[in-house]
């Protein structure tokens, strides 16, 4: 039996393999066999053999695989008969047909998830389980009694976990099935023949820091038959008996006890005994004490509040290093891959790491066709919101008619479309125009194929199959190469993810066992959202110099000169352990199958591996914002890696390490706070034009100066530039046209009343509620609401029109919807006022001015009208400087200006002063809320109407021809639905 061969992590491991490997075999590599953990190892090592200056050249290399695939391979060969592999739906597929078996063996069978849609899940976990099962070489056994620490169906399963592992190994073997764990079990389960079939050759295990139960009996077997020799990266003083080894590589050495095995360094291919380092005490034995520990290394640690900041320090580190090469970025998250590119001072960067599908683009487009199927009405109509993020998706977009990419314009004008109706809309019904004229017929035609293809080919899904040619007819229109052009090749990751969706996810959803299961349609989600999650696209460095970008499993084997680890926090370094419901972690170890503390020993051998073997290591970690993931609501703390070091480094330094104080460094970013913001708008010549013009052409209403008054720069907006509101769909109904069907109710109703003394015992407020609900239900507004709000409208309105009934004093209606004008000079110019009363009634003391709200009613305290030096102070002001405080006491004492116009208008134009007026507040009980009230005598109502009401609109006009700015009014209750904000800018207080 040979010793295993430990080549220090100080140097570099392939490099240290082709030398055993020359030293052992002279060079002829007819009869060696390289086993490595992963395949992208046989490149850098065929890279070392050819990089030798005294092996001569050509020469025949030694076979190179991966464990996995040579003990699929050997397994395989094992089986009774050429298995076919089992993807993970079919094994779901078939665990089901087990459990339902099982189920009625077992005392209790209620817990047993039966159905496929309740099974699927928890099928998912428990095909997972049989692996690792199968991987560790162990039988499963039934588990009882666990009610209360797992979920019911998870004690359920587990209780006859012996008899659907049983079944389930049985099953496989007869129908010539197997799973990648199986033929692993399947060759450590005959570990002699493996013996035999290898026998003569020379097998070499190389770089293993842990096994699994199935490899380590294989592995076993060879190496007690002379033919294996164990090649280890790792702390040499796994060569000492006595020796104290680093923590990260305890698993070797319990390795090396299990086997009684005894363990060399190498150096240069050939055994050498380690020899001690000057002090004792340090827990690492090193063949040169200088580079002994990580004390000797130039460590550098950088403490930023968040990902910026440590994108910021690593910008400048990598700015500030004299070469590139040799250098690794190791990121422990694949979500940094992108911000990490954006900051690179150079582009040509070796990416090796899987990027999840699932991240994509392409996985972003499905998410979005899933979305709207899953929010569908029984109707077919899919919800507006939804429809833009289809519409706006890049991949729809550029799809191609000739060399034009027309879908551009025609999914704007469909946008337009949707805009304008209700919250849930048919896209395939919608009228879609051109930009200049009628849209091209082959451009219509692709339109719709792209619709047909996103919304009617997932509509009707319920097999595995039925969804996966719903997707495979997704790749086959952005594929189209009618369509595409070049799209896929000028866009290389998109392409990689769109062809694993069409060889990866697509071949599993339509062929297997569970193919043409009839599935709900959450169930068929669930099921797609799954195998995007499990699939990675591969990125894989070339060459395998300069600038690498890889994550902390893609840094295995492999040694860099200067190491950046970035976000080095406990919750991404090591991780938390996943979540797993059919068996917990605290569970595992039931089944004598590893827990997170074998997992966070891995984590540690990979990071130290690569710390030992660098000569800078600069790591960079938050304190202050948390991630993004659901339950990274709390502070961060930095990686038990980095508290190691740091530690090793206080016990060289010999005093403890402050954030500031080299080598750690705290990030500090210049604070450029955001100044209180002027959103005000200046007069200039041009907008002193459109204002002239618009003053001179146009009758000013009541909602003119109300939205002067309220906010100038609202106004300006509004009336003085070209900016329109984005158009929205109301999805909790459209209030102005809800309003507008209320108001004809309302002159509907009462024109039957006119010239009649009424009050309510004369309203029949049924009828009145009977005409709202007849002329709401025709409605589009209510016809574009869901079932619920279109019920809340109709009732909410009827009780409140009927409650409007009930409270009517005694009156008589003379006039409807009735158009009022007068002209009003003031600042040198004649204005044309103009406003439209909703009705006119004669009441006791005269004639009374009625206006219809719907929405809230504004608030014109009845005291303001008694302050003289306030009155006196608006007729007496003409320019800003007169009194610059008055505009703004105006707008906050006066809500709003309609009432008081509407009657100077009556008297103005009819020579009848009016008693009173009043808003109707519709949205309440219907209740009227006057002017004036009782609390103002006649006297004081004729002077409010004939002198104040015109004192205050010259004072507004002549405000709005001398103000030299349009200023923001910044209000809690307005600003949040203000049209214009976003072009604002200006901060509620």
């Amino acid at each position: 039996m040979k010793p295993v061969g430990v080549i220090p992590w100080t140097e570099e491991f392939f490099a240290g393999v082709a030398d055993r490997l020359v030293a052992e075999t002279g060079g002829d590599f007819r009869d060696t066999l390289v086993i490595f953990p992963l395949r992208r190892a046989a490149r850098h090592l065929c890279d070392r053999l050819a990089a030798m200056p005294g092996l001569p050249k050509p020469l025949l290399l030694p076979e190179i695989t991966a464990v996995g695939d040579w003990a699929a391979s050997l397994g395989a060969s094992l089986a009774p008969t050429p298995p076919v592999m089992l993807d993970v739906l079919d094994r779901v597929a078939l665990l089901h047909d087990i459990v339902r078996e099982i189920a009625p063996e077992a005392e209790a069978t209620g817990e047993f998830p039966l159905d496929m849609t309740r099974f699927f899940p928890w099928g998912l976990e428990l095909a997972e389980l049989m692996e690792e099962l199968f991987r560790h070489n162990i039988p499963g056994k039934d588990l009882d009694y666990l009610e209360g620490q797992v979920l019911p169906p998870a004690a359920a399963l587990l209780s006859r976990l012996g008899a659907i592992h049983a079944r389930y190994r049985d099953r496989l073997l007869t129908e010539g099935l197997a799973t990648p764990g199986l033929c692993l079990s399947l060759a450590a389960g005959q570990a002699q023949v493996a013996v035999e079939r290898l026998a003569g050759r020379r097998v070499f295990a190389c770089g293993f820091s842990v096994l699994s139960g199935a490899e380590k009996a294989l592995f076993k077997a060879l190496w007690r038959s002379g033919s294996l020799e164990m090649l280890w990266h790792g702390d040499p003083a796994l060569a000492d008996p006595g020796g104290r080894v680093h923590f990260a590589c305890l698993e070797q050495k319990r390795w090396l006890g299990d086997w009684n095995a005894r363990a060399v360094v190498l150096q240069g291919g050939r055994r050498r005994r380690p020899r001690q380092k000057g002090d004792p005490d340090r827990p690492t034995l090193m063949l040169d004490a200088t580079t002994a520990n990580l004390s000797s290394k130039r460590l550098r640690f950088f403490e930023g509040h968040d990902l910026h900041a440590q994108l910021k320090a690593l910008e400048t580190c990598l700015a500030e290093a004299e070469d590139l090469e040799d250098t690794a970025i190791v990121l422990p998250d694949t979500g940094l891959l992108s911000p990490v590119l954006h900051i690179l001072p150079r582009k040509d960067v070796n990416i090796s790491m899987g990027y999840p599908l699932a991240r994509s683009s392409l996985a972003r487009l499905i998410e979005t066709i899933l979305t709207l199927q899953e929010t569908r009405l029984a109707s077919g109509r899919y919800h507006w919101r939804t429809l833009v993020a289809l519409l706006r998706h890049p991949y729809l977009k550029m799809l191609r008619v000739g060399e034009e990419e027309p879908l551009r314009a025609l999914f704007h004008s469909l946008e337009a479309a949707l805009r304008q109706g209700g919250a849930f809309a048919d896209p395939l019904a919608l009228e879609i125009a051109g930009e200049d004229g009628p849209p091209d017929p082959a451009a219509l035609a692709l339109c719709r194929q792209v619709l047909e293809t996103c919304l009617t080919g997932f509509s009707a899904v319920d097999t595995p199959r039925a969804l996966g040619n719903a997707l495979a007819g997704l790749c086959e229109l952005l594929l189209d190469p009618d369509h595409a052009g070049d799209a896929w090749e000028r866009f290389l990751i998109d392409a990689e993810c769109l062809f694993r969706l069409a060889t990866g996810v697509v071949p599993a959803l339509t062929s297997g066992r569970l193919a043409d299961a009839v599935l709900p349609q959450a169930t068929l989600f669930a099921l797609l959202r799954r195998l995007l999650a499990d699939e990675r696209v591969p990125f894989e460095a070339e060459p395998l110099t300069g600038l690498q970008v890889m994550g902390v499993l893609e840094t295995r084997l492999l040694s860099f000169r200067r190491v950046f680890v970035l976000d080095a926090v406990e919750d991404k370094l090591p991780g938390s352990a996943p979540y797993e419901p059919l068996l917990p972690d605290t569970l595992r170890r039931l089944l004598a199958l590893p827990d997170s503390r074998e997992r966070d020993l891995v984590a540690a051998y990979n990071i130290y591996r690569l710390f030992f073997g660098a000569e800078e290591i600069t790591v960079f970690y938050r304190t202050g914002a948390p991630g993004a993931g659901l339950f990274e609501d709390s502070k961060p703390v930095r990686s038990r890696y980095v508290e190691q070091l740091l530690w090793e480094e206080e016990k060289r330094l010999g005093r403890v390490l402050t954030p500031g104080e080299p080598p750690v460094s705290l990030i500090t970013l210049p604070l450029c706070p955001i100044p209180p913001a002027d959103a005000s708008l200046p007069r200039s010549p041009a907008v002193a034009e459109r204002l002239d013009n618009y003053l001179s052409t146009k009758k000013l209403s009541a909602t003119f100066f109300d939205a002067y008054l309220s906010c100038p720069l609202r106004f300006f907006y509004r009336y003085l530039s070209p900016l329109a509101p984005l158009a929205e769909v109301a999805e909790e109904g459209d209030r102005a046209a809800v309003g507008e069907v209320v108001h004809e109710v309302l002159r509907e109703f009462f024109a039957s009343h006119l010239g009649r003394d009424i009050d309510a015992a004369d309203i029949n407020a049924a009828a009145l509620a009977d005409l709202y609900e007849t002329r709401m239900r025709q409605s589009p507004a209510c016809q574009a609401l869901p079932p619920d709000g279109r019920l809340l409208l109709l009732r909410a309105g009827r009780t409140r029109l009927m409650a409007m009934a009930a409270s009517m004093p005694r009156t008589t209606p003379v006039a409807l919807e009735t158009e009022l004008g007068a002209s009003l000079e003031a600042a040198g110019r004649t204005y044309l006022l103009a406003g439209r009363a909703d009705r006119l009634d004669r009441r006791e003391d005269g004639l009374v001015i009625l206006d219809y709200k719907t929405g809230s009613v504004p608030s014109l305290p009845v005291a303001v009208w008694g302050d003289e030096g306030f009155w006196s102070r608006i007729a007496r002001w003409r320019t800003p400087a007169d009194d610059p405080g008055l505009f703004e006491e105006t707008a906050r004492r006066i809500g709003s200006v309609q009432l008081p116009l509407y009657c100077w208008l009556y008297a103005t134009s009819k020579g009848e002063t009016p008693a009173d007026a009043a808003f109707v507040e519709l949205r309440d009980a219907g209740a009227e809320k006057p002017l004036f009230g009782p609390r103002l005598d006649p006297a004081g109502r004729e002077d409010a109407i004939v002198r104040q009401t015109p004192d205050l609109l010259a004072f507004l006009l002549r405000h709005l021809a001398t103000a030299q700015a349009f200023p923001s009014r910044p209000d809690d209750r307005r600003c949040p639905y203000c049209d214009f904000r976003p072009a604002c800018g200006a901060v509620c207080r």
